[in-house]
């Protein structure tokens, strides 16, 4: 029997490509012109002054799902991939986390399977529900990948640079030949361009190591292509490609949903995506002959811990704010202050302004905070900037907030 081909994490990359391609590509094809280079440039621009992506929202959750379906043979096929990729849409920081395949859960409705019996059983839907009740969180989208436009996709995208590790050692790089399966992989170690051909071989390399191994690769290439496709300037190129990756992924995000998630991932920085992992905490277990791995709950919650203070971290810029109240009304600094600390800020301290006869609140900042002064203003939805002068009596170590009567506490609390 024909073994059931790997398709790795690689559907991740595309996901969060392609459905923001797919998106754009979407709302400038319903134009009654044709869509031209210039419109493409023109669309790329215009997206700097759309609403704030997502608003109102918290952490983005995405379930994506790579499976070897084989309609030909009337074959559902197995999810040998499974990844949540979360975002933080405020704090623009993100993270990975790889469901191994073999597993050990409860299948809802099922019984104790491997998790990637899921997607025969009962398709995307069975995964979502299964993955939620793992780890015990509310999805918000799926992206489901067929990888047969995969080469042409990459290539489409111009290739991408990686660092190809020396994994067999001694300069060999990486190197399989499978006639059979169609998969020729020889990659010297090294910085270097890698075309479609080569870009597959290198995800869905395993010869001499293990899964997880593989699956650390796998999100260098992710990580690469994000940081190197998810770019204001390549806003044209994702849209060119969009109609391709149509015919490769399945996803329940709205078009505008779509174009939102590429607009938070292009300022997603490289040290900002976290690749979490469960196998610190794995064991292997063998039930009846069959082989299984496991993780407890309170390993799962310590990785989702580490997951959910990544999102809510704001690393390279000043993170420390304080909250007065200069409007005079109960409650309104520590509103604002809980806004902000829900959004990833320090909350040194709340308290009274000297005076409580502020129209418009007031952002002070030093000169190497107008980063931290402009996230604060967005988060608080108001905010005059003010930047720190040599006779301020405010600390130059944090973000101080005068806040003002024009701050609205209710608008806060639908925001968070």
């Amino acid at each position: 029997m024909r073994a059931l081909i790997d398709y790795l994490i690689y559907v991740c990359a595309f996901s969060v490509i392609g459905v923001g391609a797919l998106g754009a590509w979407d709302a400038l094809s319903g134009q009654s012109s044709p869509v031209t280079g210039s419109m493409l440039e023109a669309a790329a621009q215009s997206t700097s002054v759309w609403p704030e992506p997502f608003p109102g929202r918290g952490v983005i959750t995405t379930l994506v799902v790579g499976a070897d379906e084989r309609p030909e043979y009337d074959d559902p096929g197995r999810s040998d991939t499974m990844i949540l990729f979360f975002v933080n849409p405020r704090t623009r920081q993100a993270a990975l986390l790889s469901v191994p395949r073999d597993l050990r859960v409860h299948i809802p409705g099922h019984g104790t399977q491997k998790i990637n019996a899921a997607f025969p059983l009962g398709g995307v839907e069975l995964v979502q529900e299964t993955v939620e009740d793992l780890f015990d969180l509310d999805i918000d989208y799926y992206a489901k990948a067929n990888f047969g436009g995969f080469v042409k996709i990459v290539d489409m995208l111009g290739g991408v640079d990686i660092d190809v590790p020396d994994v067999e050692g001694r300069g060999r790089g990486m190197n399989y030949d499978d006639n059979w399966g169609k998969l020729h992989i020889h990659l010297r170690p090294g910085l270097q361009h890698l075309d479609g051909e080569q870009a597959m071989g290198f995800v869905r390399y395993r010869k001499g190591d293990s899964d997880f191994k593989r699956s650390e690769r796998q999100h260098q290439f992710i990580k690469a292509m994000a940081e190197q496709k998810l770019k204001m300037r390549n806003v044209p190129q994702l849209m060119r490609v969009a109609p391709t990756v149509l015919g490769a992924i399945e996803t329940d995000m709205s078009w505008r949903e779509a174009v939102d998630m590429a607009r938070v991932l292009r300022e997603v920085r490289p040290d900002s995506l976290l690749s979490a992992s469960l196998q610190p905490y794995l064991r292997d277990v063998n039930i009846g002959g069959i082989y299984y791995v496991e993780v407890s709950d309170s390993n799962i919650a310590r990785v989702m811990a580490e997951i959910n203070q990544h999102l809510r971290s704001l690393p390279g810029q000043l993170n420390v704010v304080e909250v007065l109240n200069g409007s005079g009304q109960t409650g309104l600094a520590a509103a604002a202050g809980s806004a902000l600390s829900a959004a990833g800020f320090d909350l040194l301290d709340t308290g009274n302004a000297d005076s409580f006869d502020h129209e418009r609140t007031l952002i002070y900042h030093p000169a190497d905070g107008l980063r931290a002064a402009r996230n604060v203003q967005r988060v608080l939805g108001v905010g005059r900037l003010k930047e720190l002068d040599a006779e301020s009596s405010f600390s130059p170590d944090r973000i101080t907030v005068i806040v003002g009567a024009d701050l609205n506490p209710d608008a806060l609390e639908s925001a968070g």
